[in-house]
């Protein structure tokens, strides 16, 4: 059955003062130390986006710029009884949005590698796995090993990259 996104789902930045309320979807979505990075990560993180239905927040994403090259996506949760419904893709197209927008090259995320609904989101929007012998971003390739502690990429977790706009040193078009 295919999904279908609510057609009263709004979006909005949610301000630091604000975060507190992405809780309840951040402890429906994670346990263990998933839970407690994501909750560390929500007071942290520069960007994080919320997806309401009317006055219900049932989704979140948490976004950074690591260079002015390199976007991290590092969560999306989204409340277990609003899943499957196209909440998280849509909360992953507005993050890659944001970063074209801002002129960011390439975009990650650290998905467990067990995790198939996660795993199938990044993928259906052409993320694929980074792998360590793969060169830096910055000569052309995925590869974005230099900015993985910053990423908190742990065991069990697969790094995925998808490049969205050509790199610094991809080669340009001559096209007229």
């Amino acid at each position: 059955m295919p999904t279908r996104v609510p057609p009263d789902l709004n979006l909005s930045t949610l301000e630091a003062a604000d975060r507190e309320a992405a809780i309840p979807v951040i402890k429906d979505g994670f346990v263990g130390i998933y839970r407690w990075h994501a909750k560390r990560t929500l007071a942290r993180v520069p960007v994080v986006r919320a997806a309401w239905l009317g006055t219900e927040l049932v989704g979140v994403a948490m976004l950074e710029r690591l260079v002015p090259e390199a976007g991290y996506v590092y969560y999306i949760s989204v409340a277990a009884s609003h899943r499957r419904r196209g909440i998280g893709a849509v909360l992953l197209d507005d993050a890659l949005s944001r970063f074209r927008a801002e002129g960011v090259h390439v975009v990650y995320a650290a998905v467990e590698s067990e995790n198939s609904a996660s795993l199938a989101l990044f993928r259906s929007r052409g993320f694929r796995v980074v792998e360590r012998k793969e060169p830096s971003y910055k000569e052309g390739g995925l590869g974005a090993w230099g900015l993985r502690s910053r990423m908190w990429v742990v065991s069990g977790e697969v790094l995925l990259g998808l490049r969205i706009a050509p790199g610094p040193m991809a080669p340009k078009s001559s096209g007229a």
